[in-house]
This record gives structure tokens, sequence and C-alpha cells, in this order.
């Protein structure tokens, strides 16, 4: 069974985004990337209280990186969450519990729409 995908938080960039490094198995090579967490709308204060979460949870600064098929937004942002290495705790759930954050079940969906929406240019 292959090695769960690990992480490094780099920077947090808005209370929903974060910039990261990881090993991506496409090209063989640790990228950075911009991470943006499924399921919730951050309010301002998230931002802190990300910072807290990735203090406490991570391990020799590695944090496991959960995406599906390394889905993006509009913007490029990879969607997903973090967890815990050990507890497997996840961010988003310390966000909502934490009452910085609100749920948003159909943020997969709103992407998806919006990539349906939109209209590729004419190729000349």
């Amino acid at each position: 069974m292959p090695e769960a995908m690990t992480c490094q938080v780099i920077r947090v960039t808005r209370p929903d985004t974060l910039l990261i490094r990881t090993y991506c198995p496409q090209v063989m090579a640790s990228v950075h990337v911009y991470l943006v967490l499924e399921g919730v709308a951050c309010k301002p204060e998230a931002k802190q209280e990300i910072l807290d979460w990735v203090e406490i949870h991570a391990d020799a600064e590695r944090l496991r990186l959960i995406t599906w098929e390394w889905f993006r937004d509009s913007y490029g942002r990879l969607l997903g969450d973090l967890a815990d290495i050990q507890s497997g705790e996840t961010l988003t759930q310390w966000l909502l519990d934490r009452h910085v954050a609100d749920s948003r079940p159909d943020h997969y969906l709103e992407i998806l729409r919006t990539m349906v929406a939109s209209e590729e240019p004419d190729q000349c």
C-alpha cells in the first residue's frame, strides 16, 4: 500500500487558502501549490486558527494531504483538507468546531457548475 501523501504548510495566504509543499507523483518532484479548504466557508479569524492548528498537529512539519484526483477550483487552487498524521483530525473539522468556519456542503458542486458554465474561447 502506498504511503499517504504528506505536505508542509509554507504560508496561510487567506482564511481559506494555504501555500503548501508536497510531493507530486505525476512529476516525481516536490511542488508548491495553493490549497483551498474544501467544504467550509472561513471567517477572517480562521487564519490564526489555521496557524495554531498547524503548529499543534504537524509531525516534523508534515501533515497528511487529503485531496481527490488533484481537483482544482476556478482559480487553479487545489481543493482539499489537511489531517494530523497520528490522530487523523482534520483542519476543516477543527475550524468548524472553533466556529470560525461554516459548513459548505455544496462547495464541490459549485466548482463543477462554474466549470460547466464557463465558455472556452474560440480557437483560430
